[in-house]
């Protein structure tokens, strides 16, 4: 009997890291309608994709760039997503998406001095990373190791 509860919470905290919602309300394992549905509500239209990639852009969020996220090969289903917010933002916008992250995801596990980025550990392979561009904005990579080749954004980075 034991052994069937310990199952039952462990298979419960186990759906309630995979369903954990992130910014914009998007989760790993989202359907590309589920997230298009999401970003729709928060103003967000595809308008561009690759391979395994979808850009979103927004007319009436002037506080973010761009999204992209990033689909499994064979599920179509979100591996991932990246956000990308204007650079004009300024401190006191970027301080208000960082405390958002921590009320989402609690505090940062590591802050890596060499890459300047604080990262969140929220499974064994998936991880939030949130730095600066070059250009002085503020992204935030919502990262699953599993998928590594599909986060190779060097493309994707460019001034959009």
């Amino acid at each position: 009997m034991k052994k069937i509860i310990f199952l039952i919470i462990a298979l419960t905290i186990s759906v309630g890291l995979f369903a954990q919602k992130g910014l914009f309300n998007l989760s790993y394992g989202m359907t590309l309608e589920e997230a298009n549905n999401v970003l729709a509500q928060a103003g967000f239209y595809p308008e561009e994709s690759e391979a395994h990639a979808v850009k979103y852009y927004s007319d009436i969020n002037e506080l973010v760039s761009a999204i992209m996220l990033f689909l499994e090969p064979n599920t179509k289903r979100l591996a991932g997503w990246f956000v990308k917010y204007n650079p004009e933002n300024g401190e006191d916008n970027d301080h208000l998406v960082i405390d958002r992250i921590t009320m989402m995801h609690g505090k940062t596990n590591h802050f890596d001095e060499e890459t300047q980025q604080l990262i969140w550990f929220l499974t064994n392979t998936r991880t939030l990373h949130v730095m600066y561009a070059q250009d002085n904005s503020l992204t935030a990579l919502y990262y699953d190791a599993f998928f590594a080749e599909l986060f190779d954004m060097q493309s994707s980075l460019k001034e959009n």
